[in-house]
């Protein structure tokens, strides 16, 4: 009698035991409860797919008193000012179809056409337009070379810098001809134009930035080619993407400091401005900006993160791009003019150029505010004008377009208008980009992706465009990742027997390209498509 029971009490707790586990994958009655760190793109289409799925049991807790991020749409006159994301990197992803819908985008653009329509401008400067045609000639023919031998020559891609591999061009070019020093002096400023591009376009120090990228990147559109967007521009877009979002979701003014996740509940919680959030959440979707992460991950999160996912942040970069807008009462430049390369030559216009006449490259004029121009900045520049002060940056701009122009009567700028990203800690600069360290690694962006996992199934997960594996530092990327999250939490709660997955012809490519060549695991989800 006393073995029955024995036999009897054993089955009970078995069914126990299983009965709780079936529970926690959730029942399509019980839907979870979800945190999304960050109301950027990522974190709003995150939430936006988890509507779309029928989850309306999430909180989103933005650092900043509204939404975008590093997307940051400032009004002026009757448009806005496009302080982070102005162009569209191909046609074949939602973003484009969102943007044409709501008709902003403006044109297709090359993206070196503010260094192929470029005014230089160098005063009274002793530089021949055939010593810069010269110079134009022979970078023109680098692009595709460097894209070849991402293609084709992955060690060397690997291994190179851009900087490395420019200099090693550069010198070879020097000494085709026996050009006289003064015309070297002029190459070595026309070179900076050329620095500017890469910098510009990867959001990184060139120094740092690996050849291995061109290949790692693919958008699927014609290369070195992208669609800019008007007046409106992405303030359009977000507004778009969160108009389904309820109001009340949204926690602004609140940064989380530490994400908790608690290894015998499987529940996390939330410390958000030094305050304990009582709700439990079933998943945290973090969208933070790999900035953010490199600088407070050790602190963000209990338990520390795994070893692999401390690897890829360390490693992959972050960087700085960024416009400061000059407003002028008038514009002194041409009418037809699209930009402005200020072009100062060691020994001509001082025997030493400092820090801001290296980095002052471009000056773009915006196309619908005709008496504003937009300076771009990355690499070290960024940084550099982000510790400026307002005042000295209109006397050090007046004074340069004054030496270039050779106007004395050019007038200060009437106005500034910046974000200083690399100074904003819920921030601290613009997107991610491949250093050599990295590409020697043999790490992809798709490693800060994979979730931290509590016994196999995912806990707290990654969105954001660092974390996507060949879009990274573009809007679509963040986007995408932020839908893919999305899927992987709610695929996780009800399991697939639900059918949320769904696949097409890009992400199957996209599926293909996260597991080739990669000698690091990735736990993938279909990106889904609006």
């Amino acid at each position: 009698m006393s073995v029955s029971v024995r036999i009897v009490l054993i089955v009970i707790i078995g069914c126990g035991i299983t009965v709780q586990k079936e529970s926690e994958k959730g029942e399509p009655s019980i839907k979870p409860s979800i945190a999304i760190v960050g109301a950027g793109i990522s974190g709003l289409s995150t939430a936006r797919r988890l509507i779309e799925l029928g989850i309306d049991d999430f909180d989103i807790y933005e650092g900043l008193d509204r939404i975008g991020g590093r997307i940051h749409a400032i009004p002026y006159k009757d448009g806005f000012l496009q302080m982070g994301a102005q162009f569209i990197n191909g046609a074949e992803n939602p973003l484009y179809k969102i943007a044409n819908r709501l008709g902003l985008i403006a044109d297709v653009v090359s993206d070196t056409a503010h260094v192929d329509n470029a005014h230089f401008a160098f005063g009274n400067q002793n530089v021949r337009e055939e010593d810069i045609k010269t110079f134009l000639d022979f970078t023109s023919k680098l692009d595709p070379k460097y894209r070849s031998i991402a293609k084709h020559d992955e060690k060397t891609a690997r291994r190179y810098t851009f900087k490395e591999i420019f200099t090693l061009d550069y010198m070879h070019f020097l000494k085709t001809q026996n050009f006289t020093e003064t015309q070297k002096n002029v190459f070595d400023s026309l070179a900076r134009s050329f620095r500017s591009y890469w910098e510009f376009e990867w959001a990184a120090d060139w120094s740092t930035l690996s050849v291995h990228v061109l290949k790692e990147w693919n958008d699927y559109g014609p290369e070195c080619e992208s669609f800019a967007t008007n007046r409106v521009g992405f303030k359009g877009i977000l507004d778009d993407i969160a108009a389904p979002i309820p109001r009340n979701a949204f926690n602004f003014n609140s940064r989380v400091e530490n994400i908790n996740l608690n290894s015998n509940t499987g529940k996390i919680q939330l410390t958000v401005n030094d305050h304990l959030v009582p709700t439990e959440y079933d998943y945290v979707i973090v969208t933070s900006s790999l900035g953010v992460l490199k600088k407070y991950h050790h602190m963000m999160f209990t338990p520390p993160l795994p070893r692999q996912k401390i690897e890829a942040i360390e490693k992959i970069g972050f960087g700085g791009s960024c416009k400061v807008f000059f407003e002028w009462d008038q514009p002194f430049w041409s009418n037809n003019t699209y930009s402005i390369a200020p072009l100062p030559v060691r020994g001509m216009i001082s025997e030493k150029l400092d820090a801001f006449e290296e980095e002052t490259t471009i000056l773009q004029v915006v196309d619908w505010a005709p008496n504003v121009l937009s300076a771009w900045y990355a690499g070290r520049g960024h940084q550099l004008v982000d510790n400026m002060s307002e005042e000295e940056l209109k006397q050090r701009m007046t004074r340069l377009m004054r030496e270039m122009y050779n106007d004395n009567g050019i007038p200060p700028p009437s106005k500034i208008i910046r974000t200083q990203l690399t100074k904003n800690e819920l921030l601290l600069g613009s997107y991610s980009y491949m250093t050599q360290v990295q590409a020697l690694s043999h790490i992809s962006h798709s490693q800060l992706a994979i979730p931290v996992k509590l016994e196999g199934r995912p806990k707290i997960l990654f969105a954001g465009e660092a974390t996507h594996h060949r879009l990274f530092q573009t809007t679509i990327g963040g986007y995408l990742s932020g839908r893919r999250e999305a899927d992987r939490a709610v695929n996780d709660w009800f399991g697939t027997r639900y059918g949320f997955n769904q696949t097409n012809k890009m992400e199957m490519e996209d599926v293909s390209l996260i597991n080739e060549k990669r000698n690091v695991p990735y736990i993938s989800q279909p990106i889904t498509s609006i």
